[in-house]
């Protein structure tokens, strides 16, 4: 047997389609899968960040999908050929009391976070190659306690559940899940920009490392998870130590 050389990436000429990969998180991992020398595709709900995103990563492919419309879902994956990895990281969430949160919150963070990413799973699955991968996403409210995050950290939970038995009835297709701490990214943009700055520094003060993360943190460990052929059925926890 040939070695390979040390300089080839594992992921080259490997064909990733990232769900969500128009900001954040999601921007991150398609940055650092094509510079790998993957062939990207990225799919989001807006039409304007996908623009926006093919113009700052040179060679990748976009489309439009909306992970809580399942005909959205199927018409998005029909349009593709085979693939060898899937991220998915589509995020949301539902902030309040159990006594004050809307349904509607309730209902977009589950639908965004749960069966969007089930949907992803059940369209793009039959398309992975036997040696590829899915990764999903989910974030820190689902392993850690927080007020007025239940419904969030409903949803998180079911993602680490859903990705492990996923990891069993999709094999060899392995099936990982990365888990991120308080990371800067859109998603907190709800936040007035002083209340934001403040939550982050308190996470920051309270978290190991001392600081919050940045969407290449967690980027970095799902490259990871695509290239390892001999993880499957793991829960990845990117939170410098926030969830001990």
């Amino acid at each position: 047997m040939s070695a390979v050389p040390s300089s080839a990436s594992p992921l080259s000429g490997t064909r990733v389609v990232v769900i969500g990969g128009s900001s954040g998180i999601g921007k991150a991992v398609a940055r650092r899968a094509a510079a790998a020398g993957a062939q990207v595709v990225v799919g989001s709900r807006s039409l304007d960040k996908l623009e926006q995103t093919a113009k700052e990563i040179d060679g990748i492919t976009t489309g439009v999908v909306d992970v809580t419309d399942e005909e959205s879902v199927r018409a998005f994956f029909d349009s593709l050929g085979s693939l060898d990895h899937l991220v998915v990281c589509p995020g949301d969430m539902a902030v309040g009391s159990v006594y004050d949160v809307s349904l509607d919150a309730v209902h977009a963070a589950l639908n965004t976070k749960v069966v969007g990413q089930l949907l992803s799973v059940r369209y793009a699955g039959r398309k992975i190659s036997d040696r590829g991968s899915i990764v999903l996403i989910a974030g820190a409210a689902g392993f850690k306690s927080y007020a007025d995050m239940s419904a969030t950290a409903a949803a998180n939970a079911g993602i680490g559940g859903m990705g492990r038995s996923l990891a069993v009835e999709l094999a060899p297709v392995r099936v990982n899940v990365v888990v991120g701490g308080m990371i800067d990214t859109p998603l907190w943009d709800f936040l007035p920009a002083d209340a934001r700055a403040d939550l982050f520094e308190q996470t920051a003060q309270s978290t190991p490392v001392r600081r919050v993360g940045q969407p290449d943190d967690v980027a970095f460990s799902v490259l990871h998870l695509l290239r390892n052929t001999f993880v499957t059925g793991a829960v990845v926890h990117v939170d410098g130590g926030g969830t001990l």
